[in-house]
């Protein structure tokens, strides 16, 4: 970041809008000038001052999922800086996402994505002259985060996107060796479903022209989990159930916005609406052939999650999920696909209801169960049916079906004859780790009609 001129403090207001707490980690550029005394907890919906000197520079990042002793010691699952809560001049594990600035005559402020993502992030000016423009991520890039991009936690949430810089370590993404200048490095498709997502954060390490922003004499809300500032509506799911047999939908949300308590039979011709609040992310998938008893204990043939009926896990695979990140502003867009990269068991459609953009039509309407090849099915043992259809990766774990080891990045990683075979069925489905280009779509301000067995209907 470029050095100011020597001006007046700023202050930080640090404010937690999200439905969990953070543990806020601050890296100054001058060891004293530390703010905050490195980090600290923030609960949901609270805030602290914090008073930058002027020619303050320095880094504000969230850690998550943090567990800290009495003395300061423990770890964080998310954005650890060394195992203590007050970050000595240290950063933050990547990947994280970063609100930098350099404070002076003319303040320089960003929101950067390029060592990765954990928490949305915004900075909003207060008061100040110049440009003073907001600046943020205010997307959750977990739900839309290509699988080999994942950070897991032990339940198997989305809790980061890794850059792709770290995961592949190749020039092209690093902007290293014969792509060190902004002329030979180019966005990626990576970088690209970033900037999508967070048109003013940085995607990569040459994207200053539309990331880096100016303000003189200001003060800043720095906000974790951000709504964009503006309202908006809420967006209503309507789950259709088309197929001959019950379904019994479970559902995962990236945070604490539970809909329809996690999972609930669905009947033959019955729907159910759901409303999710601006900013929501999760993923649907159908579960099949299920006993529960009278407290919601049993289990499924297909897509059971820990033999509860209402699900605080994903599903176990082979399932077919329908994934979404439902955006914040006034043109905040979607994100949604139809995923078979975890394996198949009902067949599922996408169909948005209003909204501007393109708005496409996503899903799987053929029945993979009656193509599975033999080596990836799983078997209903009461009826002796084909209840469900592996991913080649879940049969065989070996690289090549995997995106794994020598077959890491899209380069290396193409499609096998076991993936075509779920593209050829479903040709706007995920099929395998790298099938971005055809498979993710975006819409703003719709609902959305999902249809388990769209073909009966």
């Amino acid at each position: 970041m470029i050095g100011g001129i020597s001006g007046s403090s700023s202050e930080f207001t640090l404010q937690n809008n999200c439905p969990y707490t953070v543990w806020p980690g601050i890296l100054s550029g001058n060891s004293d000038d530390t703010l905050g005394d490195g980090g600290f907890q923030l609960n949901p919906s609270a805030s602290v001052q914090l008073t930058a000197p002027s020619e303050w520079s320095g880094r504000i990042w969230a850690r998550t999922g943090c567990n800290f002793n009495s003395s300061g010691q423990g770890n964080c699952v998310t954005g650890d800086c060394g195992g203590v809560l007050k970050c000595a001049g240290a950063s933050g594990v990547p990947p994280v996402t970063l609100a930098e600035f350099t404070i002076g005559e003319k303040d320089f402020y960003d929101v950067s994505l390029v060592d990765g993502y954990n928490v949305k992030i915004g900075i909003k000016p207060q008061g100040g002259t110049g440009d003073c423009k907001y600046a943020g991520c205010v997307s959750d890039l977990n739900v839309i985060c290509p699988n080999k991009l994942r950070v897991m936690d032990p339940k198997k949430n989305v809790v980061a996107c890794k850059s792709p810089c770290d995961v592949f370590q190749m020039p092209e993404y690093c902007c290293t060796g014969a792509f060190d200048t902004p002329e030979t490095c180019s966005p990626t498709s990576y970088s690209k479903t970033f900037k999508e997502a967070c048109p003013s954060a940085y995607s990569y390490a040459y994207d200053d022209a539309t990331s880096t922003f100016t303000c003189s004499r200001a003060n800043y809300l720095i906000t974790f989990c951000p709504n964009g500032g503006v309202a908006v509506s809420a967006t209503v799911f309507t789950l259709q159930n088309s197929c001959p047999y019950i379904v019994w939908p479970g559902i995962l949300s990236g945070n604490s916005n539970t809909l329809g308590d996690g999972g609930f039979p669905l009947t033959p011709g019955a729907s159910q609406q759901l409303t999710a609040p601006p900013g929501w992310s999760g993923r649907f998938w159908p579960r099949t052939a299920c006993n529960f008893d009278s407290s919601g204990n049993g289990n499924c043939v297909t897509g059971d999650c820990g033999g509860v009926l209402k699900c605080i896990g994903g599903g176990v695979p082979p399932t077919t999920l329908a994934e979404f990140t439902v955006g914040t502003g006034v043109s905040g867009k979607d994100f949604y696909d139809v995923s078979l990269v975890d394996g198949y068991n009902v067949e599922m459609g996408i169909k948005p209801q209003g909204g501007s953009g393109d708005c496409k039509y996503a899903g799987c309407v053929a029945d993979v169960n009656a193509v599975c090849p033999n080596e990836l099915r799983i078997m209903d043992p009461k009826t002796g049916t084909v209840a469900a259809c592996k991913s080649a990766c879940a049969a065989f774990n070996s690289p090549e079906f995997c995106c794994t080891g020598a077959h890491a990045t899209p380069q290396t990683c193409s499609p096998t004859r076991y993936s075509a075979m779920f593209k050829n069925a479903c040709p706007s489905a995920y099929s395998y780790a790298y099938d971005d280009a055809t498979s993710t779509f975006t819409c703003s301000g719709a609902n959305y009609l999902i249809t388990f067995c769209p073909t009966r209907s």
